[in-house]
């Protein structure tokens, strides 16, 4: 299958490789840097271009996998479907909710396989939480915690992660989505009922302050702009009963090593699990003969970004999609904009 990769930067240099691994033949590579669109298009035997037009007239490339900043997800997406191309979107789906619906009524009308990029679901850990789940070996789970802490990891300080305009958010739109989907997923996507959280801002006001160790994206820079929360806390609440508490944080004075670095955890009337983001076993707790037995369950670990595309690619050519949605994506956007209407800007 032919595929176009839209955006090569970081993330679109990790999905023109997924696309390579798993038999996909990427042909086109765009970017409005012409000649970073030519080196990874070099990589891959593409061809190369600072505008999509080409690409949307290829009627041998049916798919394509968005990963442009934030601020153009939508309009590169409706571009996309519009031009009847399948769509893979880089998480967050949109910037707002109003966005999100229009790139799903893009996809509606245009009868075209649209998948969020959420590739925590594809992980080891994430999909064997999600297995367990399905299972039953929690019961009816009650109440999610996730959590993501990083003592000093904003991303492209100053550049377009920490630029409101660009980005839609920070740490909550950036990373906590991630969060969100997976312990919805894990859920099996309750009917949300309402939001509470707040969003943090501790360290842009003296970013020039800011001590890192490594950066992703790049090195600072100082004269540039960052007016993003860098932390956000949440509890949602669904309609069944069920809660969901997020703690989400770019940066944060985070004692070590008492504090990990991620964790999810899953509690139900006949189990629970716990795990990390990016680790290789679910801790298990579970009701055995009138017991509570606890339980390392390895998980085997797959490449989740090789495995996002084959489910994608499964997708255009089922002509349905078992990843992430778009409605689910416009589910997990209007939580994140919640929090963002509803937090109080401190005095």
């Amino acid at each position: 299958m032919n595929i176009g990769i839209i955006g090569a930067g970081a993330i679109g240099r990790k999905h023109a490789a997924a696309a390579g691994q798993s038999g996909a033949n990427v042909r086109w590579v765009v970017d409005v840097d012409l000649a970073q669109a030519q080196e990874l298009a070099k990589e891959h035997g593409a061809e190369a271009a600072d505008s999509a037009d080409a690409l949307w007239a290829d009627r041998a490339t049916s798919a394509v996998i968005v990963a442009v900043p934030n601020k153009w997800h939508a309009d590169v997406a409706i571009a996309a479907l519009d031009a009847g191309k399948d769509v893979l979107l880089e998480k967050p789906m949109a910037c707002t909710v109003a966005e999100c619906q229009a790139i799903n009524q893009a996809a509606l009308a245009n009868g075209r396989v649209l998948q969020v990029g959420f590739v925590h679901r594809f992980t080891a850990v994430g999909r064997l939480a999600k297995s367990l789940a399905d299972e039953g070996r929690c019961g009816r789970i009650y109440h999610a915690r996730a959590q993501l802490s990083l003592r000093r990891g904003v991303p492209g300080l100053g550049k377009w992660f920490t630029t409101k305009e660009i980005s839609g958010g920070g740490a909550l739109i950036d990373v906590g989505v991630h969060l969100i989907d997976l312990a919805l997923h894990v859920m099996d996507y309750p009917q949300l009922s309402d939001v509470c959280g707040q969003t943090y801002a501790t360290f842009g006001c003296r970013m020039k302050e800011y001590d890192y160790d490594s950066m992703w994206s790049g090195p600072p820079d100082y004269e540039g702009v960052f007016n993003v929360e860098d932390a956000a806390h949440a509890l949602v609440r669904f309609r069944n009963g069920s809660t969901l508490q997020l703690d989400v944080a770019w940066a944060g004075n985070f004692p070590q090593p008492s504090t990990p670095v991620s964790s999810m955890v899953f509690l139900g009337d006949r189990g629970g699990m716990s795990f990390e983001l990016f680790g290789d076993h679910v801790n298990l707790a579970a009701e055995q003969e009138g017991k509570i037995v606890d339980q390392r369950i390895d998980a085997a670990e797959p490449d989740f970004y090789q495995d996002q595309l084959r489910v994608f690619l499964d997708g255009v050519t089922t002509r349905s999609n078992s990843g992430a949605t778009g409605v689910q994506g416009e589910i997990v956007q209007s939580i994140v904009e919640q929090i963002y209407q509803g937090a109080m800007i401190p005095a």
